[in-house]
């Protein structure tokens, strides 16, 4: 099997455009452990399963973190990301880019 493609997706609290979350770390640790998500760094959390790999990476904000999650698979995933967004209350922006 070739090299599958990976996806980068923001998570944000604006259907729209990518906007951080002004929360503690432990709001994301808590609910990415719920998700099935091992912790891999301070700002990092992974999943793992035969289909998909999938990386959750915290940036931090001048208010909180911004969130983007990777997706790496043979199909595009997009509903796994969906139900991550979900767990914040949040929707998924393909293709964010930081603010400026």
């Amino acid at each position: 099997m070739g090299t599958l493609t990976v996806r980068k997706f923001g998570i944000s609290l604006d259907p729209q455009e990518l906007v951080d979350f002004a929360e503690k770390i432990e709001f994301f640790s808590d609910t990415f452990t719920d998700l099935g998500f091992e912790r891999a760094g301070t700002y990092t959390f992974r999943y793992s399963d035969d289909e998909c790999m999938m990386k959750a990476e915290l940036q931090r904000s001048k208010d909180g973190y911004y969130l983007w999650i990777y997706v790496q698979a043979v199909d595009e995933h997009e509903y796994r990301v969906r139900e991550i967004a979900e767990a914040f209350g949040a929707y998924v922006v393909d293709g964010a880019k930081k603010p400026v």
